[in-house]
């Protein structure tokens, strides 16, 4: 998705809303008002709207269903966090609302099974 940023703009990245603070392509600083990070991340942006902002709160609503699951301690959380904020790209990305909103409630019934892989992410963490 290609958009023209520019300083100020209020935008999504993974599952927040942001506000870009420093644009020097492809190198980006947003600011969440309480966290700033910057990377090579401008692709991963997304309009700030209201279908956008509904899509993320589903989303992590979802993620945040996780947390009332026995063992979820030791859930991979970054892998599934990734997997979730992708999800979310995609949805806002498609011409339809909501079309990949059942892989979220999906992951999570399976999540609750414990199977050992949804969706191509491990659920649990890896020895170390």
């Amino acid at each position: 998705m290609k958009n023209e940023w520019k300083v100020g703009d209020w935008c999504i990245r993974a599952l927040d809303i942001v506000q870009i603070e420093k644009l020097d392509p492809p190198v980006i600083s947003v600011s969440s008002g309480m966290f700033c990070t910057a990377g090579r991340f401008i692709d991963e942006l997304r309009p700030l709207t209201l279908r956008n902002k509904r899509t993320i709160e589903y989303y992590e609503y979802y993620l945040r269903e996780l947390s009332k699951i026995d063992g979820e301690v030791g859930f991979n959380y970054p892998r599934i966090s990734d997997h979730f904020e992708e999800l979310a790209r995609k949805d806002m990305d498609s011409i339809s609302e909501g079309s990949y909103r059942s892989m979220a409630g999906h992951f999570v019934e399976e999540a609750k099974r414990y199977v050992p892989v949804i969706q191509g992410v491990q659920l649990f963490r890896r020895k170390q």
